[in-house]
């Protein structure tokens, strides 16, 4: 389990991400969300004017442009545009108009537009680059309207969406130190919880909800699996699942991470059924996840191993490879 990049948010996730964050629909406004180490958002009210948009959007992306990159090479962006209240695919027209005056400044000032999406409350759409390109067709469902399996662990209790939005703000004025000072910061709560300095029932929801997004990178999710001594393992287990329930829409896909450490920490601990229906999850919630389907290739050896029996197990062999990791 290893990775270099920071928090990510998927092209596909970014109109619930910023939702979620912000802890509303930003309904009626247009959101740039900047790509770099932190994710920077900025957002501004679409003017009712269309003589307005012009020279709006000139000042707009112009004050973005001014800004400090927080990324290196050329700077890349999203364009989200959400509609106002009441609003649907039917207005795509006019939205698409503002997003051509959007491109447009980008261009002017050197921002490369890596997505563009027209969004309300259910739904989202790719912007066409081709005016005649006529209607937007269906759209994509938004997190918030997806259904999980009855039972599933990423579901959270009421409320949790807004400790993991405090989470994320909290976490992007943190990353502003850069990422390794981010890691640094979370580790000795990680390490104090897996080794048993600290009860998992003495976590805060909002440390908790800390650890889920630090997990969300690969050097930090690295590390979490190498946790695992018996003891640890147990441990590992209770943390996972308790970190996994905040994982509540708009945040499901987040669920992936934890999900995907519990499955290991049940393979470790011997029980496989329970490790492969974990990491079944963590790909529901996030299909195709690299981690999840490699720790899952191992518990099918595993379900083999109890077939066939071999002289060292997947869990014993697993368990010797993170120790070798852990000391280095």
């Amino acid at each position: 389990m290893s990775d270099t990049n920071p928090l990510i948010v998927e092209m596909a996730d970014l109109a619930d991400f910023v939702a979620g964050a912000l802890g509303r629909e930003p309904a009626g406004q247009i959101v740039v969300a900047e790509f770099g180490e932190p994710l920077r958002v900025l957002l501004a009210d679409i003017p009712e004017d269309p003589r307005r948009w012009s020279s709006f959007v000139r000042a707009f992306i112009g004050d973005i442009a001014e800004l400090p990159a927080t990324s290196k090479g050329q700077r890349g962006v999203a364009l989200l545009v959400y509609a106002r209240d009441g609003q649907g695919p039917e207005d795509v027209d006019s939205y698409t108009a503002v997003w051509r005056h959007l491109a447009a400044a980008c261009a002017r000032y050197g921002l490369a537009v890596l997505e563009s999406q027209f969004i309300t409350p259910i739904y989202w759409w790719t912007l066409p680059t081709d005016p005649s390109a006529g209607a937007p067709g269906p759209g994509t469902p938004r997190a918030a309207e997806r259904s999980t399996a009855d039972g599933c662990p990423a579901v959270g209790a009421e409320g949790a969406a807004g400790v993991v939005a405090d989470a994320v703000r909290a976490f992007a004025r943190e990353l502003e130190a850069g990422h390794e000072a981010t890691r640094q910061s979370l580790g000795p709560l990680l390490a104090a919880v897996l080794t048993g300095r600290r009860d998992v029932e003495e976590l805060t929801d909002a440390e908790a909800a800390r650890l889920l997004l630090a997990v969300q990178n690969g050097d930090v999710l690295h590390a979490a699996s190498t946790y695992c001594e018996p003891d640890e393992v147990k441990r590992a287990t209770l943390l996972w699942s308790r970190v996994a329930c905040l994982c509540v829409d708009p945040y499901r896909r987040l669920a992936a991470a934890p999900l995907t450490l519990l499955g290991a920490a049940l393979l470790l601990d011997g029980d496989v059924p329970a490790a492969a229906e974990a990491l079944l999850l963590a790909l529901e919630a996030k299909p195709g996840d690299e981690q999840a389907q490699a720790v899952l290739g191992l518990v099918s050896l595993a379900e083999l191993d109890q077939v066939v029996g071999t002289s060292v197990s997947v869990a014993e062999s697993l368990r010797a490879s993170l120790r070798d990791c852990r000391e280095r």
